[in-house]
């Protein structure tokens, strides 16, 4: 960057100053909703496709029938829909579309996870997981992205949003914890599951550790 006499710092603070997330004031209630609907089955969960192209979906949808009793889970039609909807009811500001009394329009903004682990019920349309990040920032929060300035610019932008959502992160862990037995029950009376599957479910459900 110093083609452009910037540094990484620069870079790191204009990434955290610019991306669009939610108010913490304005967590709770969806937090709230969103977490009742999982435990209860009252309503429809969106979640993540598995897999190219989605097609072992199932084996998640299986593990959620099991760990939470009813079969309300769905998956997102685009694999990013349901965020997307969330965060522009909650933020105000909509994508691609023209600007209206009760959106404002941004552009070259990608919706983005924060911790990932988007094939957690808990955390594919959480609140406190989901933002717009400038679209020239965006390769910086990739898990398939390297480099210093990558783990530079990840290690201070998970820990600025550690921080400011850390009560419902704490709520999360929590219930993580809870969930723990019930799922190693489930790969455990399935032992014949493929080691892939069972890492990557683990790592899904596993706390928010920085």
């Amino acid at each position: 960057m110093k083609y452009f006499n910037i540094n990484d710092e620069e870079i790191i603070e204009f990434g955290i100053k610019e991306t669009i997330f939610v108010p913490n004031h304005k967590v709770n209630d969806e937090w709230a909703r969103l977490k009742n609907t999982i435990l209860s089955g009252n309503g429809k969960v969106f979640v993540r496709g598995y897999g190219r192209e989605a097609k072992n979906t199932s084996l998640y949808m299986d593990l959620y029938k099991e760990i939470f009793g009813h079969n309300q889970f769905y998956k997102d039609p685009t694999n990013n829909h349901e965020p997307t909807k969330i965060l522009k009811k909650l933020t105000g500001y909509a994508r691609q579309e023209k600007p209206t009394v009760k959106y404002e329009q941004i552009r070259n903004y990608q919706v983005s996870h924060i911790f990932g682990k988007t094939k957690n019920p808990f955390l594919f349309t959480a609140p406190w997981n989901i933002v717009y990040v400038p679209k020239i920032i965006d390769p910086f929060t990739g898990h398939e992205s390297k480099g210093e300035l990558t783990e530079l610019f990840q290690k201070k932008f998970l820990s600025y949003f550690h921080d400011y959502y850390y009560e419902y992160i704490k709520e999360f862990n929590e219930i993580m914890l809870d969930i723990k037995p019930r799922l190693e029950e489930y790969f455990y009376d399935r032992y014949q599951f493929n080691p892939k599957f069972r890492d990557d479910a683990l790592e899904q459900f596993s706390p928010i550790i920085l």
